[in-house]
């Protein structure tokens, strides 16, 4: 499994996780790796899903933890991380912030041949 960051999600995971941003993504990249499809699909947004993830830093479980969204591209065994959102700050992405990744994804499955 290939996993591709946006400038977004990165600078998003040192924002919040800070000294824990290493261990918080290599989390991630774990549980998606062992299930690539485990966040729900977000309607409306071609295709990419949402997570949880714990924020150790906070001492915080999945649920009052971070949200991220991502791409799957399962023929190219993609996984494209595109945005972080703490839960204490947003629960959701903003109508411009999916309009962004509705772009991205649309990038992403043409650079594909998707």
């Amino acid at each position: 499994m290939e996993f591709i960051e946006s400038r977004a999600f990165t600078r998003r995971l040192h924002q919040l996780a800070g000294e824990n941003a290493d261990a918080v993504l290599r989390l991630m990249q774990e549980e998606l790796s062992a299930q690539p499809d485990r966040g729900s699909v977000v309607p409306g947004l071609s295709g990419i899903r949402k997570a949880r993830a714990a924020n150790p830093g906070r001492g915080k479980g999945k649920r009052g933890g971070f949200r991220y969204l991502y791409l799957y591209l399962e023929i190219r065994r993609h996984i494209h991380l595109l945005y972080l959102l703490d839960k204490n700050e947003q629960e959701d992405a903003s109508e411009e912030q999916r309009r962004q990744m509705r772009e991205w994804a649309a990038e992403i499955k043409r650079e594909a041949g998707n």
